[in-house]
């Protein structure tokens, strides 16, 4: 039996009985909803008839009943957070961490988000699952965030610009000449790693960046995608026609409505990450 338990916030996209989630919001002109819960097609219109959104954490006293709850069954707790600098939900954690006065309970930036930060957990429920210590599955949590990074492509920078998360000079220059920027999210930092032209060059772009890293090792991909799945299963093949079995690649679904909100239509999130 393993004595670790895992609190996860709703980011992650988790609905699964092996960890409590806690659930962040989204706003739609004033109107609140909770992340999880919203349906797909509520956040569509709303980011095609541009209204307002606006997103926030989750307060302290969801996190304590978490922790409390996780705390019933297990020693220890680790929480999962996206990237601090995504979202206040790693201070929201840390506060209630403060306010039980627990040291028993570990807070974690996963300084990534969506299915990386998933892969993440995944990985580390399996060790504590196998009864590895505390400090080995923290050992090993470094190891795989170093070895892994998020790319998105997204169709219009003008979503990132408008909700903080890149600097308005980016936007321009992405939104020149039918430039399709990609992106790069690694180790807490947004980052135009590239600018192609069309979406077929973006695929080509990210499948380069796989064959670059199964050269060294198997590696692991993880597609999600904001509202379209015709974008995510056309480069599922893409992937799947390089028939090399070093590469597991799975589509993980739609991005949770506090991402997509953040990401703009036609945006789409590939994790790649060496194992």
């Amino acid at each position: 039996m393993r004595k670790i338990g895992f609190v996860v916030d709703s980011t992650f996209g988790y609905n699964g009985k092996f960890a409590s989630v806690v659930p962040l919001k989204v706003i739609i002109d004033n109107k609140e909803y909770v992340d999880g819960t919203i349906g797909e097609g509520i956040l569509v219109d709303a980011l095609k008839n541009n209204k307002s959104i606006t997103t926030s954490q989750p307060s302290p006293n969801l996190f304590v009943q978490a922790f409390e709850h996780e705390l019933e069954k297990y020693d220890y707790v680790i929480c999962l957070t996206l990237s601090k600098t995504l979202s206040g939900t790693f201070n929201s954690a840390n506060l209630a961490k403060d306010i039980l006065e627990k040291e028993n309970i570990i807070i974690i930036d996963t300084e990534t988000v969506t299915e990386g930060a998933l892969y993440i957990f995944e990985e580390l429920l399996k060790l504590a699952d196998e009864g590895k210590s505390l400090e080995e599955v923290l050992g090993e949590f470094k190891r795989i965030k170093a070895n892994g990074s998020i790319i998105f492509s997204v169709d219009d920078l003008s979503t990132l610009v408008k909700g903080g998360r890149l600097g308005k000079i980016s936007g321009i220059i992405g939104s020149l000449l039918r430039i399709k920027p990609i992106l790069r999210f690694k180790e807490g930092v947004l980052t135009v790693e590239a600018k192609v032209r069309g979406l077929m060059s973006a695929f080509k772009y990210i499948i380069d960046q796989a064959k670059a890293l199964v050269d060294h090792s198997n590696i692991v991909i993880r597609i999600t995608y904001v509202d379209n799945r015709g974008y995510a299963d056309q480069i599922y093949e893409m992937f799947k026609e390089l028939n090399n079995d070093k590469i597991d690649v799975k589509i993980g679904g739609t991005l949770s409505p506090v991402v997509a909100a953040h990401i703009g239509l036609g945006g789409m999130g590939i994790y790649l990450a060496k194992v």
